[in-house]
């Protein structure tokens, strides 16, 4: 093997040695340059020529223009975690901290899409069950309803699921309507950030649930000022008591409600609702959690049975289906591959948590769990390249301040999802879209940039992040991940990793 030294060229040497050492050496060992063009390199930098052009170290091509970037788009006392690779070929070309971890808010879904895409394929589906005990005519004694976890069942599915019921031929259920839930271990967000409450992003996950487990309160004003509004919550059922107190009052004044829970004299949900409307005001929609989650089910599923004219004599009660029951209806929910694009494009955290304890029934065995879905995720996470000190898990939807990833570690993910052809086009198309849908829609709406990004974002009070794939002004594909955190406890702005990303892509990168 030949060995070049050369006086002044050492490993520390200074830029030109550092190119010898990492740009030519390895070129000529990788075969990037012919032979001619080799040897002429070697024998200028051997004899001090200057016109001959000398790569840089293993620095990215564009790091000054980002660092420029940087230092006018973000605030002080904010640290960040930046990277910008060349989708085709690898190549990093431009990064800022990517080994940083972060908390990344919903830019977490970027990892859970694409690790439930793997390990689950897109087509897989959600089965919620329906099984019968003493069937005879058209009678039943038992009806056993049963989810694994779908987390797109909503009212229009689940009247589906109860044609399917009467399709059957059953007429009347002559004892109780069983709901089983027990394919999950029911649990609730995580949200350290503010006390969980009514709203529907704190919605429990549950294994059978409905409508992402929350309510419609829905308030129409009174046909004059001075009259009570009428309060009537979506979709009916036994499920909740409505205790409203909302007035009408003059003019379009937008309904201002305040909603609480609790729980009647018929362990049934209260809802109470107190405020004013203007009595020319538009219908109010508010959306409520539900805190029980399989009930609610089971009472909305009773209601669809009687509206179908099939008799239920009995109530709505927890439990589990025995082995002897009857197998009646499979319900399948749409494709995983559909229920993610909704995912992504919506920022779903219900969703997001439901697929991750999916995960973990489907790979470590029911019930499944918060843990065993993380397990399923930190271990794809690794076998995408990602090292352990690159991350903290602590849920799936970036609800959690607590979960840490770096920029790297996403380029990562996105990169090997976009490049694997079982489930990389689900995956790309369920970002929003620059402009035009999503949580990008009213985002990069100029038309320099319109159409350029899908991306996923991530937003909470001090954390900005912006996470996907653009097209460079020369049509480069480029994948990227933006994640900006303030130092300072309470701090918050708005917009840093797009306007980063907006910067980005007027940066000209010319050919590969």
């Amino acid at each position: 093997m030949l060995e070049l030294r050369v006086r002044g060229f050492g490993l520390t040497g200074g830029r030109r040695a550092c190119a010898l050492g990492s740009g030519l050496i390895e070129g000529l060992l990788n075969g990037w340059w012919g032979p001619a063009q080799a040897m002429l390199t070697v024998l200028a930098v051997l004899t001090g020529l200057s016109t001959v052009p000398v790569f840089a170290s293993s620095a990215p091509p564009f790091n000054t223009a980002l660092a420029r970037i940087v230092s006018r788009t973000v605030p002080e006392g904010c640290a960040v975690s930046i990277q910008v690779m060349d989708l085709e070929t690898g190549r990093v070309l431009m990064e800022k901290e990517p080994n940083l971890p972060l908390a990344p808010a919903s830019a977490m879904k970027v990892v859970t899409s694409a690790a439930a895409l793997d390990v689950l394929k897109p087509e897989f589906t959600f089965l919620t069950k329906v099984a019968v005990d003493g069937l005879r005519r058209g009678s039943v004694g038992t009806i056993y309803l049963q989810g694994h976890g779908d987390p797109y069942l909503v009212t229009e599915e689940l009247f589906a699921l109860t044609r399917e019921v009467k399709d059957k031929g059953v007429m009347e259920v002559r004892g109780d309507i069983v709901v089983d839930d027990s394919y999950f271990v029911p649990s609730k967000p995580l949200d350290e950030n503010e006390k969980l409450g009514v709203r529907s992003y704190h919605a429990p996950y549950s294994a059978l649930s409905l409508n992402f487990n929350s309510l419609k309160i829905l308030v129409q004003p009174g046909a004059r000022p001075g009259l009570p509004a009428s309060v009537t919550a979506d979709p009916i059922s036994e499920y909740a008591v409505i205790k409203a107190d909302v007035k009408t009052v003059k003019g379009n004044r937008p309904a201002e409600l305040e909603i609480a829970k609790g729980s009647s004299a018929e362990d049934r949900e209260e809802i109470q609702v107190k405020g004013v409307v203007g009595v020319q005001a538009p219908v109010k929609g508010r959306y409520v959690n539900v805190s029980a989650p399989s009930l609610y089910v089971g009472t909305v599923f009773k209601e669809f049975l009687l509206r179908e004219g099939i008799r239920v004599n009995g109530r709505v009660r927890h439990g589990a289906v025995p082995e002897s029951a009857e197998p009646l209806v499979e319900f399948n929910s749409r494709p995983l591959g559909l229920i993610v694009y909704g995912l992504n494009k919506f920022s779903n955290n219900f969703m997001a948590e439901q697929i991750c304890m999916a995960m973990g029934a489907a790979v470590h065995g029911a019930p499944g769990t918060r843990e065993k879905g993380l397990a399923v995720i930190r271990k794809f996470l690794v076998d995408s390249g990602v090292e352990d000190g690159a991350f903290q898990l602590s849920e799936a939807s970036g609800l959690s301040r607590n979960n840490k990833v770096t920029s790297a570690a996403l380029v990562r993910v996105l990169r090997r999802a976009a490049l694997d052809f079982t489930y990389g086009p689900e995956y790309m198309a369920s970002f929003g879209i620059a402009g035009t849908d999503g949580t990008l829609k009213e985002k990069f709406t100029d038309t320099g940039v319109k159409r350029r990004i899908r991306a996923k974002t991530g937003t909470l009070r001090g954390v900005n992040a912006l996470a996907g794939y653009g097209v460079s002004r020369e049509g480069r594909m480029l994948v990227f991940a933006v994640i900006v955190n303030s130092l300072q406890k309470g701090a918050g702005f708005l917009d840093c990793a797009e306007n980063i990303m907006r910067a980005v892509l007027d940066i000209p990168l010319g050919q590969r």
